[in-house]
């Protein structure tokens, strides 16, 4: 899952190995020993078993589950980021009418009056 970061991924992936294996011992305790095979032959079938339940268990959740909880994860990260978008746009307002309040009253800036009259002095030194 790309949401997630790896210590969690680590985590998580021990303790569905650990939940995998602690149901095969319990199943093959309960049924394997009525396998008529040498302990070698055990051992090679409870690691065959033990190995191909956690793939198999693996690549089932991959394909049913793992895109819904990809895009529930995403969902929830475009909803926090929305609501602090959100939250900002509450604090500037906030900000602006504090400062429309207690901003003290500026005199307005000076205006120059432009004017159309050009001297024929300054156009008589522009010309070549």
């Amino acid at each position: 899952m790309a949401i997630l970061n790896q210590d969690t991924r680590l985590v998580m992936t021990i303790l569905f190995v650990g939940t995998v294996s602690g149901a095969n011992v319990y199943f093959y305790a309960n049924y394997g020993y009525q396998l008529p095979w040498s302990a070698f032959s055990h051992a090679v079938l409870f690691g065959l078993i033990t190995v191909g339940a956690i793939m198999g268990l693996k690549a089932m959740f991959d394909l049913a589950i793992n895109e819904r909880i990809e895009l529930w994860f995403l969902d929830r990260k475009i909803r926090w980021y929305w609501e602090k978008k959100g939250r900002e746009n509450q604090q500037r307002q906030r900000l602006r009418e504090y400062t429309s309040q207690y901003s003290p009253v500026t005199p307005p800036a000076p205006t120059y009056q432009q004017t159309e009259v050009v001297s024929e002095e300054f156009l008589a030194a522009i010309e070549p």
